[in-house]
């Protein structure tokens, strides 16, 4: 079976990201895809200390869980990052494990995840109806330009982008459940996606700039 490891950067459990993820888990069980999953708040990651280990040793010199979600990454045909809109960027947990991607970036440790596809869910409060078009996308383009340039440099095709406006206070799903029946139609992509059958964005509705294929 084909897998995917999910990591989730939400500091905030039982709110829009980890609601967003279950009925994205759902739909890529629905397509027979294999799920491991990281919840960061729950876990012990520490920050990168740039000490350069992972040029000369095909591991990371710190030793903690990044460990187990290092294997789960390289035994995945894809990674999922899921993390809510923070000052134009991914969460504080969040960063810290993409710092800590950087075990990948020696070339002589590329191989371990090059290729593989990577999909970023990110719920956010800023969307085009209240706050306009303008400030929807200045929203967005820093966040887009840094994953594209980050996950490049790593060798990783982002397959998509995928932001979920209005949503910022902990049950703001209850007024776009639309968005919930939208994730899990992107889990069962995904799975199609992962399983050579299609795209990640396909037949998800009006596309965003940043939505992907």
């Amino acid at each position: 079976m084909k897998t995917v490891t999910i990591i989730n950067g939400s500091c905030r459990a039982g709110g829009n990201t980890d609601h967003l993820l279950e009925s994205l888990e759902t739909g890529m069980a629905d397509g027979g895809l294999g799920i491991r999953k990281h919840v960061l708040r729950n876990e012990r990651i520490d920050d990168c200390r740039g000490c350069y280990y992972c040029y000369k040793n095909q591991s990371c010199a710190l030793r903690d869980d990044m460990q187990t979600i290092h294997s789960d990454i390289q035994e995945s045909e894809m990674m999922i990052l899921a993390s809510p809109m923070y000052w134009w960027g991914y969460t504080g947990l969040m960063k810290t494990f993409i710092d800590r991607l950087y075990l990948y970036y020696p070339r002589k440790n590329g191989h371990l995840i090059r290729g593989k596809k990577a999909v970023i869910l990110m719920p956010m409060h800023v969307n085009e109806k209240e706050h306009g078009l303008k400030a929807y996308e200045s929203e967005i383009e820093p966040l887009t330009m840094a994953s594209n340039y980050i996950f490049k440099r790593l060798g990783v095709d982002i397959a998509g982008i995928k932001f979920f406006p209005g949503l910022n206070d902990k049950s703001a799903l209850k007024a776009h459940s639309e968005y919930l029946t939208l994730s899990c139609q992107l889990g069962k992509n995904i799975a199609n996606f992962v399983n050579n059958k299609g795209k990640v964005f396909s037949g998800l509705g009006k596309r965003k700039r940043g939505d992907g294929a």
